[in-house]
């Protein structure tokens, strides 16, 4: 072989390999950015749920960007917080917590000061959204709440189911009365705080919100069926 054809030759070698590494940045160029692996779409989910309560995210995605979220947080009667919530760093978190989701691309941003459970329920319900938008379909795991509507005498049934591999593993309740003050073991009604006792059982024994309501505590039974209802339905939603 003459120099010539050798120079070729090795030219030839040089730009072949050029092309396969253009090739191979440009086939990982989206998994390292982040674009396209989100499906366009609005994506709703809930954080896990404690006695405090829990957080509510909207996510938006276009062209497999986020460009919106939407925050909304809920206290331990599942009442959304609002305007008149008094704690001024908890209204300038729910402000710039969604700038940051937008800007990180990602549910793993820094906490906001002194609102670090606002931010860190923002994340897992941002979070699970974003696991929607990546084509999650099944129930997620962990404890969720729900809520009952509000009876005639003004109660209210609470209730933060836990779910493992998507079964019912423990349940717990609460009933609030009309001033929105817990219910508890001194309540002077015995058929009551043996329903409280009971009824946690027969949901997780049953895997379902459809069990019997407990005699003589009829109305709280059903008030919890509605609310342990509504917390599998956030699990899936």
């Amino acid at each position: 072989m003459n120099i010539k054809k050798m120079l070729k030759f090795k030219f030839l070698l040089l730009a072949a390999g050029l092309v396969a590494i253009l090739l191979i940045i440009g086939c990982e160029a989206p998994e390292e950015n982040g674009a396209a692996q989100y499906e366009d779409g609005s994506y709703t989910a809930v954080s896990e749920a404690d006695e405090r309560g829990y957080a509510e995210a909207e996510v938006t995605i276009t062209d497999g960007e986020i460009i919106e979220v939407s925050l909304k947080e809920y206290d331990e009667l599942g009442m959304q917080k609002g305007e008149d919530y008094d704690y001024d760093v908890w209204h300038e978190a729910m402000e710039e917590l969604p700038e940051r989701f937008v800007e990180a691309h990602s549910a793993d941003i820094d906490a906001y000061t002194d609102a670090t459970s606002t931010s860190e329920r923002s994340m897992d319900a941002v979070d699970k959204a974003l696991q929607r938008a990546e084509g999650y379909t099944e129930t997620f795991d962990g404890t969720f709440m729900g809520t009952s509507d509000v009876g005639e005498q003004g109660n209210l049934g609470v209730a933060l189911v836990t779910l493992q591999n998507g079964e019912i593993t423990e349940v717990d309740l609460r009933e609030a009365d009309e001033e929105g003050e817990f219910k508890d073991e001194d309540y002077d009604h015995e058929p009551w705080v043996e329903a409280a006792e009971e009824m946690p059982e027969r949901f997780v024994e049953a895997d379902s919100a459809d069990v019997d309501v407990y005699t003589e505590a009829t109305s709280s039974s059903e008030k919890w069926k509605e609310a342990v209802e509504r917390a599998m339905e956030k699990a899936a939603q």
